[in-house]
């Protein structure tokens, strides 16, 4: 590299002042420096930068379009500057949170609003996945947190630290002309009608089938909730839905909840983190912003807010 930082800053201070004395007094340095460092610049580049004939520094041809591309390099190193001083002061360059497509939408959309002021500089990614497959990509990515429906059992969150999140509802409805509305459901009577389910999104049942939750033989698979809602919704068949996707089409009639034994069913879930790990300033902004977390008193606006993840009706 024939450049430095240095002749470039040189260069625009000439620039701006119109002379080398003046861009010395700006950049506390002699006159004779500054002839130093853009002297150096033209040897490097073989570019008279300077028309020297006259008695204000004046850019030459070459040299506007050479400042132009310096000013370029300056704001990149500005740039540079800035991110590593957002780093020193604790926030991540990214914040990667994987959630399962059950869980209501409303509470990250406030997140996402957080993450789009401007005095934030953390990279927000969030993944939807269902079931076993947010573990999965949360363990192989590998994510900075996960909101999960909840660990099968004891013993699966070794190696996690979790904070708990409102119970989740699940309701067993189907549409009123569907033929399961009219009647119990019970083995017999759900033969011969298609289950539908939301696919889980696990690499390991890509392949193959795993067994709905009622262990039907005739099952529809679908990618997520909101299409199992228009399903539901067109009577092509029954199925488990979390209360916050159907809770209007159960005041209004468009879908009932079925005779069945259960007819409800409950998850606990669960925000996630690797057990020791500590999360930064956009982790824990991410946390309080859900209402799961500590506040980030550091960051300008005070997040001791109550929680407000809420499954609303």
């Amino acid at each position: 590299m024939n450049v430095t930082l240095d002749q470039l800053l040189a260069v625009d201070a000439i620039a701006r002042t119109g002379s080398f004395a003046k861009a010395a007094a700006e950049l506390h340095k002699v006159p004779s420096a500054i002839s130093y460092l853009v002297r150096g610049l033209e040897s490097g580049l073989g570019l008279e930068l300077f028309d020297r004939s006259r008695r204000r520094a004046q850019l030459t041809p070459g040299g506007r379009r050479i400042l132009e591309s310096a000013r370029g390099v300056l704001e990149q190193a500005r740039s540079l500057e800035a991110v590593a001083a957002e780093l020193r002061a604790g926030w991540e360059p990214e914040l990667h949170v994987v959630m399962d497509g059950a869980l209501p939408m409303e509470p990250m959309m406030r997140c996402l609003k957080r993450f789009a002021d401007p005095d934030v500089p953390t990279l927000l990614r969030v993944d939807v996945e269902y079931q076993e497959g947010v573990v999965d990509r949360f363990e192989d990515s590998p994510a900075d947190v996960a909101l999960v429906l909840g660990f099968a059992g004891d013993g699966d969150d070794d190696g996690y630290d979790c904070l708990p999140l409102p119970d989740l509802e699940l309701l067993l409805v189907a549409a009123p002309q569907h033929a399961l509305a009219t009647r119990p459901v019970t083995e017999e009577t759900r033969a011969g009608h298609a289950e539908l389910v939301v696919r889980d999104s696990s690499p390991r049942f890509a392949q193959r089938t795993k067994r709905s939750f009622m262990g039907s033989r005739n099952v529809v698979f679908l990618s997520d909730f909101h299409s199992k809602r228009l399903a539901l919704l067109d009577a092509a068949g029954y199925g488990w839905i979390p209360r916050h996707f159907v809770a209007g089409d159960l005041r209004s009639g468009a879908l009932q909840l079925l005779a069945a034994e259960p007819n409800r069913w409950t998850y606990h879930p669960q925000v996630v983190t690797r057990e020791g790990q500590r999360l930064g300033r956009a982790g824990r902004l991410f946390l309080s912003s859900l209402g799961a977390g500590p506040a980030d008193r550091s960051h300008k606006e005070d997040y001791r807010t109550k929680s407000r993840w809420a499954w609303r009706d």
